[in-house]
């Protein structure tokens, strides 16, 4: 049924004869006559019955016009919806992140889209880069926090765009016995060729990055221990089993016994993107994501 046959009808209810309701709609009255004709085909009810040298409506008729106001009604709230969701005041979005993504990134921009636009809906799921990617243009994902990883699309992409949110640093976490430890900074080169390392499996980010600066620094690191939970890592590095790189990001609580330094240049970084569909526009959570990982950029991120 369209919602301008049951106008029609409720103007035949207000002003009791057909011409009187055709003049009140600026339609001719056999205008007025067909549509009503429709609307009791739709209805598969009598909507009007002679009385006198006119019609009158049916019981039927009045339960129709019963629902006419609450039809309009959820007819109006549809279209203010529909206004909010051009406006970017409503919406919903399905975002995947890596785990410290989702820590230092997501949640705090959801936290403030909670406040700021209330009318928007989210769904948070943990995906690792190369799983994620894939997702948006199958639309199982809106947006995902990616980081540095030899699966990211080329700029030129024609699904997927990239948006910089945070280049992260690397810090060195070593037991606080080590002799490194009462340095200020540490050098891959000089300090760490000899090392022991604890790192994540082989395909992965983190993996990946410590070989590249290891290589960038002249040498081939020598990978003893593999986990991909960086507090296991950690427990690891406290046992005096090894060295370890931990994005600041990902860092927990430091177990005892073991400390972080500052790497020098050249130093495993990650780089963190908002990953989405291309030509999807701009959205209240990729500006307030971007606006989080540039208050993270200026303050050095947590750690």
């Amino acid at each position: 049924m369209e919602i301008k046959r049951l106008n029609i009808l409720r103007a035949l209810d207000q002003h009791g004869t057909v011409i009187a309701a055709a003049q009140a709609l600026h339609l001719t009255p056999s205008a007025v006559s067909q549509q009503l004709a429709v609307l009791a085909r739709e209805a598969d009810a009598v909507l009007l019955e002679k009385h006198g040298r006119g019609v009158r409506l049916t019981p039927a008729a009045h339960v129709l016009l019963g629902h006419a106001d609450a039809i309009a009604t959820r007819l109006e709230q549809a279209r203010a919806d529909l206004a909010a969701q051009r406006d970017g005041r409503i919406g919903r979005a399905r975002i995947s992140g890596f785990p410290s993504g989702i820590a230092g990134l997501i949640a705090p921009a959801l936290a403030r889209l909670k406040r700021t636009h209330p009318g928007w809906r989210f769904e948070v799921v943990q995906y690792e880069t190369e799983q994620a990617l894939p997702l948006l243009p199958a639309r199982e994902l809106d947006l995902a926090v990616v980081m540095t990883h030899p699966d990211l699309p080329a700029p030129d992409h024609p699904r997927i765009e990239l948006h910089p949110l945070l280049d992260e640093p690397f810090e060195l976490a070593l037991p606080a016995d080590h002799p490194l430890a009462e340095r200020a900074e540490v050098t891959l080169a000089a300090d760490l060729v000899d090392a022991d390392w604890i790192i994540t499996a082989p395909g992965t980010a983190c993996h990946g990055l410590l070989l590249t600066a290891c290589h960038q620094a002249g040498f081939q690191p020598r990978l003893v221990h593999t986990s991909t939970d960086f507090g296991a890592q950690l427990a690891l590095v406290a046992a005096g089993l090894g060295v370890t790189i931990i994005p600041r990001l990902a860092q927990p609580e430091l177990p005892r016994g073991v400390v972080l330094r500052p790497i020098t240049a050249p130093a495993p970084r990650r780089r963190l993107m908002a990953a989405v569909r291309r030509g999807q526009g701009p959205t209240p959570l990729l500006d307030t994501l971007r606006t989080v990982g540039a208050e993270l950029a200026e303050r050095g991120a947590p750690g």
